[in-house]
């Protein structure tokens, strides 16, 4: 088993709820398990409505600033529990973001989000592997942003297939969303992918990994 951490260990406060949960290599290990003990900075957290193998609780719990979650894990029949901390920092700062969800149709949607800057192109680049050639048409999948959906070409593809560049954003595009068709995404891992966001004029050049 293994406590998970989805945010990297950085908290934004701007979040409605912030969930840390504790991950079984089977579903039979959890009965295994006779009580887990969760504490927010070595004290019980004021709340937390994620039960037994989860803490969740609003963000705004976490004071701006470094925190220390710790979780207790109790086994069954007695026995040393096992103890496991993580390191987070929670902040005000708007975070930009990556994530990949398969929806159990083979297709994957690609969520970015830039933190509150314009974009005007993301490059989305896998950790291994290449994309797949373009089906039929031409068409790779859709691109969501701005209020408007369009069809993503193969033309967005690098010669290689390990880049995929979606430019021309409209005006103001701070989030967009990445429809690939079934086969498209050399995975369907929520951390398979990076995001490479472009914003205006002198503005830096920003990696965003997904936090996993």
């Amino acid at each position: 088993m293994r406590v998970r951490d989805p945010y990297g260990g950085l908290i934004a406060r701007n979040r409605l709820f912030v969930a840390f949960s504790i991950r079984y290599a089977r579903p039979a290990d959890r009965a295994k398990i006779a009580a887990v003990t969760w504490l927010l900075d070595g004290q019980p957290p004021r709340r937390d409505e994620g039960g037994r193998d989860q803490l969740l609780a609003p963000s705004k719990m976490y004071a701006a600033g470094r925190h220390v979650i710790a979780v207790r894990i109790a086994p069954a029949g007695g026995g040393a529990p096992v103890d496991a901390e993580l390191q987070v920092t929670a902040t005000d700062c708007q975070i930009a973001s990556v994530a990949q969800r398969d929806d159990g149709t083979r297709s994957v949607t690609i969520d970015v989000d830039s933190g509150g800057p314009s974009l005007r192109a993301v490059e989305l680049v896998p950790a291994r592997g290449r994309f797949a050639a373009a089906l039929r048409g031409g068409r790779l999948g859709t691109v969501t942003a701005g209020g408007r959906t369009w069809p993503l070409r193969a033309t967005a593809l690098d010669r290689r297939r390990r880049t995929l560049r979606i430019a021309a954003l409209p005006a103001g595009t701070t989030a967009l969303t990445v429809r690939l068709a079934p086969g498209v995404a050399p995975s369907a891992r929520a951390c398979a992918l990076t995001a490479t966001l472009e914003g205006g004029a002198g503005a830096p050049v920003r990696v965003v990994s997904p936090r996993c």
